[in-house]
């Protein structure tokens, strides 16, 4: 279970990732590629014309040296050679030119003029000089012309540098632009839009966006303000049902703590004295079942209305869900005070309500809490005032049961022993004993009833009356059945090692087995697996399992008495049956309450009751057990009133089965007497 401090660790608090203006975002996505597309643009026009600046260059050098060839020829042919070397310098005055040759028939240099040092790569063009007079044509020798590319290099290299410049600065243009077109168009509206966010989160009003431009923006503006407009009222309406019960309108179970904490921080001393009622309705359940779950929350409605009427304006009544309510009177003078508000409650509620022209009377169970307004246990109340209500529900219902210590260390035993349920089968706590079953005639053992103990290592031997709850509640029921099943088992085993075979053992089954269906073929692989017959297990229900489970209890009772089990009704007399109700399930045998046999001999009515349960068990044919014998006189008495077998401290008391063993041995030693003294290791624990 997380505590406030590890809600509250910085080490476990998410930091939230740094909000990126989606304006920046966007310019920073789109003016790079602009950049780089611009200059990529540029370089390439600018490639482009260098190459034709080049073709051009070659192309006007070539013609410079085929009209210069022909200037010349004759010169040449004629070994004018200072004519030739003029031509020649001519030909420098072009800047591109870095040298120039003239070349006689032989391959020997006529003329030469260079220009400049040839400091870069230059290429050459060279040219036939032909010579044509009258009926001769000859090839009087060849020019050679030497130029650079230098300024066209130089050229290119100053215009990519300004494109570079000129695009650096149309891409500032650009960014400014854009940053000012995208704040104006997207940046503003977002902001307004996220404020109107923001302050709505903070305070949970709603906050239009103030847009008034027509474009998309605009129109998601107003799509906004129309939702938070629209949506206010179900926020609202989303609050109150978040914090209300929707069927009585009552706070609900999520207000009750912002309600206490509210009571602590506003009362006026902290010894002021606050009564907290916890209200549970009694036989609910039964409303709902008979009128059907509509009268039922029309009932709860009811129940509703009449405490909002019964308290005063700094009342507070509340519903925790199903029949659960809380009322809470944060200024009592004293605890009476606040037991005599709570009986007011109880008074008020049980007044009759008309559901279907009926007529019903409710009742409720209360239990109460007070504390100081300083108490730190303050936000405690609900559960401190339900260990009361489960005490009034459980000993006293229809009655205000109030907190105390007592009270307090009860329901700190069952909840530690509850939490110890798991750990207690695993360490195999619980020890199943045994107790006798007698004839009374023969005085014979014919039969053990299984016990259930638990041998818990802090508190001692704790009786069944105590954990079984704890056990129903815990869902562990059907792993109980198995274990003291199992034991059983093994102690018929024993027994049949020991020389009884013939004594049986009787198992006490829970009302939820009864509807478990598989409990017959678990049943019958548990005696397989130990080889005792199923004729020797005795399976022991309560009038209030049958009743209410009549389909599957008949279905499951009818399957074990096919495996050859006995099948025993236990407690008889004191639920809410008949003998002539229960004809249809397959029973053996009927335990008379001990509540029936302790008064007698002395109380006359009880021996009727027990004289007409033993008529009716002979008419149909039952076995009669008496349980609680305790002094010799209760035994004769069942005998004159033909009970058959019966059970008790008189006899035996419940024991650890090795114990039981020995006493066994004993009594076959002594087969004449009756023991009345047997030992006992927890004699306050009876069956």
């Amino acid at each position: 279970m997380r505590n406030d401090h590890d809600m509250t660790d910085p080490k476990r608090t998410t930091q939230a990732p740094p909000s990126r203006s989606v304006v920046r975002a966007m310019i920073w996505a789109t003016v790079p590629v602009l950049l780089i597309v611009q200059l990529l643009a540029s370089a390439g026009v600018e490639v482009s014309s260098f190459w034709s600046q080049i073709r051009q260059l070659d192309a006007r050098i070539a013609r410079t040296a085929e009209s210069r060839a022909e200037l010349i020829a004759e010169p040449l042919w004629k070994m004018r050679y200072d004519q030739v070397t003029s031509v020649l310098n001519e030909i420098m005055h072009d800047e591109t030119v870095a040298a120039a040759a003239v070349y006689d028939d032989t391959g020997a240099a006529i003329a030469r003029v260079v220009a400049r040092p040839a400091d870069q790569a230059v290429s050459e063009v060279s040219r036939p000089i032909s010579y044509a007079n009258g009926n001769i044509a000859v090839q009087a020798g060849r020019i050679v012309i030497a130029y650079s590319y230098a300024t066209v290099y130089a050229d290119t290299g100053s215009r990519l540098l300004l494109l570079l410049v000129v695009g650096l600065l149309a891409t500032l243009a650009t960014l400014i632009a854009m940053r000012i077109s995208a704040n104006t168009f997207i940046g503003k509206p977002l902001a307004a839009i996220m404020s109107a966010i923001q302050r709505s989160k903070q305070d949970g009003r709603a906050y239009p966006a103030d847009i008034k431009s027509t474009n998309e923006f605009g129109q998601l503006a107003r799509a906004f303000n129309a939702m938070q407009h629209t949506t206010s009222g179900a926020l609202d309406r989303l609050g109150h049902m978040a914090a209300h019960d929707p069927l009585t309108g009552l706070p609900n179970r999520r207000s009750l703590s912002e309600h206490l904490v509210t009571l602590s921080q506003d009362a006026g001393s902290p010894d002021s004295l606050i009564a907290f009622c916890f209200i549970d309705l009694d036989d609910f359940k039964g409303i709902n079942d008979t009128f059907g779950h509509d009268a039922g929350d029309k009932f709860l409605v009811h129940i509703s209305e009449r405490l909002r009427d019964a308290v005063e304006p700094q009342d507070w009544v509340a519903r925790l869900g199903g029949d659960e309510f809380v009322v809470i009177r944060p200024e009592v003078s004293n605890e009476a005070t606040a037991q005599a508000f709570a009986r007011q409650l109880l008074d008020v509620i049980s007044e009759p309500i008309r559901l279907h022209d009926k007529q019903v009377v409710p009742r409720a169970s209360i239990g109460l809490a007070v504390r100081r307004a300083g108490d730190p246990e303050l936000s405690h109340l609900p559960a401190l005032a339900d260990i009361a209500l489960y005490h009034a529900k459980s000993k006293a219902p229809g009655t205000v049961a109030v907190l105390d210590e007592a009270l307090q260390r009860d329901y700190r035993r069952r909840w530690e022993l509850e939490l110890a349920i798991p750990t207690s089968f695993a360490e195999g706590q619980f020890e199943v004993w045994y107790q006798s079953q007698v004839d009374l005639e023969s005085q014979a053992v014919v039969g053990l009833e299984a016990l259930i103990r638990w041998r818990h290592p802090e508190h001692g031997i704790i009786g069944p009356g105590e954990f079984l709850p704890l056990i129903e509640r815990s869902g562990n029921n059907a792993r109980l059945t198995r274990y003291v099943l199992t034991d059983a088992c093994r102690a018929l085993k024993r027994l049949a090692a020991a020389g009884k075979p013939q004594i049986r053992i009787a198992i006490n089954l829970p009302p939820s087995e009864l509807a478990d269906h598989s409990l017959a073929a678990e049943l019958r692989a548990t005696c397989t697996r130990f080889d005792v017959a199923a004729s020797l297990l005795e399976l022991e229900i309560t009038e209030g399992s049958l009743i209410n489970n009549i389909a599957s209890a008949s279905e499951t009772l009818h399957r074990l008495r096919r495996l050859g089990a006995t099948i025993a009704l236990d407690d008889f007399g004191t639920g809410y049956s008949s003998l002539a109700h229960l004809r249809r399930f397959p029973l053996d045998k009927v335990k008379i309450d001990k509540a029936f046999i302790s008064e007698i001999p002395d109380s006359a009515e009880d021996k009727a009751i027990v004289g007409v349960i033993a008529s009716l068990a002979g008419t149909l044919g039952l076995t009669l057990v008496a349980e609680g014998i305790e002094r010799a006189e209760q035994a004769q008495a069942m005998r004159e009133m033909g009970v058959t077998l019966v059970q008790g401290y008189f006899y035996h008391r419940p024991q650890p089965l090795d114990a039981v063993l020995q006493w066994l041995e004993g009594q076959a030693a002594r087969e004449s007497r009756v023991v009345t003294d047997s030992p006992s290791i927890a004699p306050e624990f009876a069956a």
